[in-house]
C-alpha cells in the first residue's frame, strides 16, 4: 500500500509501505534519496525504529549513477499462525530508462535479509530493446503460492512512438524472470486501470487483475487473469462485474483468503460493496454492505483480514480516513458491519494494517505535522495516536537518513 512518509521537517520523499514482522512490529518502506529504504520498529527500546539500506549495494554494482525511483511491497497471506513472506520490488532509473529488481520470499520471522536483499535483475525481454521506458507502477499479489507480479510502463519513453504497455512478469519458479505483455481480451475502446491483484473463486491458482475504466457514460469493470493456465498462447477469459445502478467505481481494494482467493471491495456514491470470491463470474452484481456519506470520494481503499475481522480503511478526496469493520463470517451482512467512522482529517495519505495476533488496528498517516500512529484497541471503538519520530542512524536527531 503505497503512500506518504515525513518525519519532523524532512520527507522521506513522500512514499511509504506498512506492512509487519512475525511478532507484529512495523516495517515502514520508503525512498530517500535515490535509495530504498526498510525503518524497523523496534518494541521496548528509547530509539523505537532503526533504519536499514536495502538498495545501495546492488544499485553501485550493477548501475553506479542509477538512483532507486518507486518500489512496490506486499507480504503473502499468513499460513500456521506466522506471518506471510515479505515481497519487495525496486524501480531504478539510470538517468535514461528504468530497470526493475525483485527481491523474493523475504522470511517476516527473521530478518537478517536486511543487511543483504537478494535482487534479481529482471531485464526487458518481451521484444526489440525499446529505446527507452518508464516504469509507472509495480504490483505484487499478496497470495502464498506464488507472487505474481505486474508492471505498467511507457515504451521507447520520449519518442513519438510512444506507447503504454501492461506486463506480467514470470519469477521465482527457478527460471530466469521472463516479461509477459497481458492484454484484455477484445477492444472495448478505454485504457482499463490496473487496480489491484486478487482471484476469483476457480482461478485455478492464477492471480487476476481487477481492473476499472469508463468511455463516455459506459462504465467498465474487469476480472482479468493474468495468463490462462491451460494454454498460454492463449488469451484468459475475463469476466465483467457490474455496480449496481451502473455506479462508476471509485476505488477498489481485494481481501485474500488463506485458499489465496479474494473477496472485492468497491467504493462508489457513498456506498460501499462487496463481491466475494464466489461472485466474480460474467455479470457478477455487487452486494451493498455499507451506505454512508462517509464513504464519498474515496480515493484510497484498503482491506485487510485478521483474528476473525475483515477491516476496511477508506481515504477520501477530502482527507477524512473513514473506518468500518465486521465478523469476516458475516461479511455479506449489512447489519454485520459497525457503523462508519472518520478517525482522522486533514490527510493525505495512509498505511493501515491490523496487527495480527494483538486484536489492534493500526493505521500510519501523513498529515500536516508529519507521521502519526493511530491504534484502536478491539474492545473499543477509542483511537489512540502518538507522533512517529524517526531517529538519524548515528542518533544525533529526529530526520529520516541522509
Amino acid at each position: 500500500m503505497p503512500n506518504l512518509l515525513q518525519a519532523g521537517d524532512q520527507p522521506l520523499e513522500f512514499k511509504f509501505d506498512a506492512r509487519q514482522t512475525d511478532a507484529g512490529a512495523a516495517l515502514l518502506f520508503s525512498i530517500a534519496d535515490g535509495i530504498l529504504y526498510m525503518t524497523r520498529e523496534i518494541p521496548g527500546l528509547v530509539t523505537e525504529w532503526q533504519h536499514h539500506d536495502l538498495s545501495s549495494a546492488r544499485i553501485r554494482r550493477d548501475l553506479p549513477n542509477g538512483r532507486c525511483t518507486d518500489f512496490a511491497t506486499a507480504q503473502a497471506v499468513p499460513l500456521g499462525g506466522e506471518a506471510g513472506a515479505l515481497h519487495l520490488a525496486m524501480v531504478v532509473s539510470d538517468g535514461g530508462t528504468d530497470h526493475l529488481y525483485l527481491s523474493l520470499s523475504n522470511p517476516a520471522y527473521a530478518l537478517g535479509w536486511r543487511a543483504a536483499p537478494t535482487w534479481i535483475a529482471c531485464p526487458f525481454n518481451a521484444g526489440p530493446q525499446p529505446a527507452g521506458m518508464l516504469i509507472t507502477r509495480v504490483q505484487i499479489g499478496d497470495a502464498n503460492d506464488h507472487a505474481f507480479v505486474v508492471v505498467d510502463a511507457v515504451v521507447d519513453a520520449g519518442m513519438p512512438r510512444a506507447r503504454a504497455v501492461r506486463y506480467y512478469i514470470e519469477a521465482g519458479r527457478g527460471t530466469a524472470p521472463r516479461w509477459v505483455e497481458h492484454k484484455v481480451p477484445g477492444d472495448i475502446g478505454v485504457r482499463m486501470i490496473p487496480s489491484c491483484l486478487g482471484r476469483c473463486r476457480g482461478g485455478w491458482d492464477v492471480d487476476g487483475l481487477y481492473l476499472t475504466g469508463q468511455a463516455g457514460e459506459r462504465v467498465y469493470m474487469l476480472y482479468a487473469p493474468l495468463y490462462n493456465p491451460f494454454n498460454l498462447r492463449q488469451p484468459p477469459w475475463s469476466r465483467h462485474l457490474e455496480m449496481p445502478g451502473k455506479l462508476a467505481p471509485e476505488a477498489v481494494a481485494a481481501c485474500r483468503h488463506p485458499d489465496n482467493t479474494s473477496d472485492l471491495y468497491v467504493t462508489a456514491g457513498g456506498g460501499l460493496y462487496y463481491f466475494s470470491a464466489a461472485n466474480q463470474n460474467e455479470g457478477a452484481q455487487g452486494l451493498q454492505i455499507v451506505a454512508a456519506p462517509a464513504f464519498e470520494g474515496v480515493r484510497q481503499l484498503f482491506v485487510a483480514r485478521a483474528d476473525g475481522h475483515v477491516t476496511v480503511w477508506g481515504l477520501t478526496q477530502a482527507g477524512r480516513v473513514v473506518h468500518t469493520r465486521a465478523d469476516v463470517a458475516y461479511v455479506a451482512d449489512p447489519g454485520a458491519w459497525s457503523a462508519p467512522g472518520v478517525i482522522l482529517t486533514d490527510v493525505d495519505a495512509i498505511a493501515p494494517f491490523p496487527q495480527r495476533g494483538h486484536a489492534d488496528d493500526t493505521l500510519f498517516a501523513h498529515t500536516a505535522a508529519g507521521l502519526v500512529e493511530v491504534v484502536r484497541s478491539s474492545g473499543n471503538s477509542v483511537w489512540i495516536g502518538h507522533d512517529v519520530v524517526l531517529p538519524r542512524q548515528d542518533g544525533r536527531g529526529i530526520s529520516p537518513p541522509d
